[in-house]
């Protein structure tokens, strides 16, 4: 069971959730005649991140998408001819040893279904077992990966890393267990749910008892401002702050299976829940907006566990995992989760915030329109109490205005004829293009911080359409028929804070004037094929 209901915006995350990641298909492998297995190439910049490449080409050259990390995401380079080693071998490509924990959980384990098959035992058996590191990593350097492929009954002394060009007679490789994100079709199959559970039996068999029946883990790497106070609002709901990085991967298990209660931020601490037993109370928190990671959202399905999701963050300048800092506070959700009475926001909040605002504009980051619009209901009462505190914005050498940039962005589209629905635009731009005489025939708004009503008008004999509230459909699509006027307003919270100002286009070439709050537009009989929309804050006015 997943439960969205304490997200800032469950609608906008739903979509996410509603797909069924089991695959229900039967694995196999390649077999490449004289391919070559190219040890990573790394292509990162200071400026810039890149996976690099990797992975396996044929005799031709043709690089193989689903040897590399993310199905697709990798490619080949031409190594030096003299750098070329030839084995006379058939071997199994098994993974690329990404570091990062969560991978080794998914992506790496992939194809370790292959040495439990019949064909493996009975026609491979005698193979060499081949992998390739991500930079200078290798298994001595992983240690708990190491320890997972031994809890799985991989002979890891069979392992080979191959650390140059290598090209071989024959190169075994599997199919994946689970699909990455860059697949084509997301999901896990059968065998990837019974090698987790080939750990998590191991866990249950060998546990010993522990007093850490609720556990959080600690994320606590560079850029996670306020996830400390998060986690010490856990621990005063009787979790234990577990930081995983320092234990052994058996204590973690042992941990994971004796647990009734799992909370993490999502990443690969959330991957863990994998191990947990069925129905485990488990909390996720998204870093970011509406951001709940491909990986997390398929390994959700391959055990039922009671999950909900919980934002306690505002990383309004990241869309993303990984990209900039993120920044938590102790959400009124989440004091809603646990039955707590919800004070506002305190002083420390307001603080780690500015100091965040401060490292992202340090580092050129800026805030995109959807981020300011899944936020938008918390934002915006987020930045009413913080402007109160010129005191505090003005010690972080940071203009009140600069906050305004945070203000959730209108969006619209009109659906023309011949052409459909346009993109969705922003506040202030022209819907479509003015030259191109296609009539409109329906018309979306969406604004996330307060209600916007509007209609449509046919004709003399069928006048107004039925008026709607955003983000619905005003119009008809489908039968060519055009519209020749429009009126839109705000809701009574709406219009308290805001005008809204909206004008059209019309096939004469003439644009007509501005009106504003419900004020009718009406082209008097002739097309309409653009329209623009603004707002104006009735403080500034």
């Amino acid at each position: 069971m997943v439960n969205l209901d304490y997200l800032y915006n469950p609608d906008a995350a739903r979509p996410n959730f509603d797909k069924n990641y089991f695959l229900d298909k039967k694995l196999g492998f390649q077999v490449i005649e004289n391919g070559m297995i190219l040890p990573h190439k790394d292509l990162r910049t200071p400026s810039k991140w890149n996976f690099g490449l990797v992975g396996i080409v044929d005799n031709v050259g043709k690089y193989i998408d689903s040897s590399s990390v993310h199905y697709g995401v990798g490619g080949a380079y031409t190594p030096p001819p003299e750098s070329i080693l030839y084995r006379a071998e058939t071997v199994i490509y098994l993974f690329l040893l990404y570091p990062i924990w969560g991978h080794c959980l998914t992506d790496n384990l992939r194809r370790l279904w292959f040495l439990k098959s019949d064909i493996f035992k009975s026609e491979f058996k005698n193979c060499p077992l081949v992998y390739v590191s991500w930079g200078k990593q290798n298994l001595e350097s992983q240690k708990n990966f190491r320890r997972l492929l031994e809890i799985l009954e991989v002979d890891v002394d069979r392992l080979q890393e191959i650390t140059q060009p290598t090209q071989f007679e024959k190169i075994i490789l599997p199919d994946g267990s689970f699909s990455s994100p860059h697949s084509k079709v997301r999901g896990f199959t059968n065998e990837y749910r019974e090698t987790i559970d080939h750990v998590r039996d191991f866990a249950l068999k060998n546990r010993t008892p522990t007093s850490s029946k609720k556990i959080y883990l600690f994320h606590g790497k560079r850029g996670q401002v306020g996830e400390e106070r998060v986690a010490e609002y856990f621990k005063s709901n009787g979790y234990e702050i577990i930081r995983p990085e320092k234990l052994t991967l058996d204590e973690q298990l042992n941990l994971f299976v004796n647990c009734e209660n799992f909370a993490s931020f999502i990443g690969s601490c959330s991957h863990n829940s994998l191990f947990c037993r069925e129905s485990t109370e488990t909390i996720f928190i998204p870093r970011a907006e509406n951001t709940f990671t491909y990986y997390q959202e398929i390994l959700n399905q391959v055990h039922y566990l009671n999950i909900s999701y919980i934002d306690s963050s505002l990383s309004i300048f990241s869309s993303g995992i990984t990209r900039g800092d993120h920044f938590y506070i102790v959400s009124e959700q989440l004091k809603r989760f646990f039955g707590d009475k919800w004070g506002g926001y305190e002083e420390e909040d307001l603080k780690a915030f500015l100091q965040y605002v401060k490292n992202s504009m340090g580092k050129g980051l800026e805030v995109n329109s959807k981020t300011k619009d899944y936020y938008a209901p918390i934002l915006q009462d987020f930045m009413e109490q913080l402007k109160q505190r010129k005191d505090l914005i003005s010690a972080y050498d940071i203009s009140t205005n600069y906050f305004d940039t945070f203000q959730p962005t209108l969006n619209y589209q009109t659906h023309v004829h011949k052409k459909g629905w346009s993109s969705w635009n922003s506040e202030d731009q022209i819907s479509n293009p003015v030259d191109e005489q296609r009539d409109i025939q329906a018309i979306k708004i969406d604004f996330p911080s307060h209600k916007v009503y509007y209609s449509v008008y046919y004709n003399d004999k069928e006048g107004w359409s039925e008026e709607v509230l955003s983000p619905a459909q005003a119009g008809i699509t489908g039968k060519t028929k055009s519209i020749y006027g429009v009126r839109i307003r705000f809701d009574e919270a709406g219009a308290k804070e805001l005008d809204i100002l909206y004008r059209v286009h019309k096939f004469d070439g003439t644009w007509t004037d501005w009106a504003k709050n419900g004020e009718v537009i009406y082209s008097h009989g002739v097309k309409l094929n653009a329209i623009q929309i603004k707002l104006e804050s009735k403080s500034k006015a």
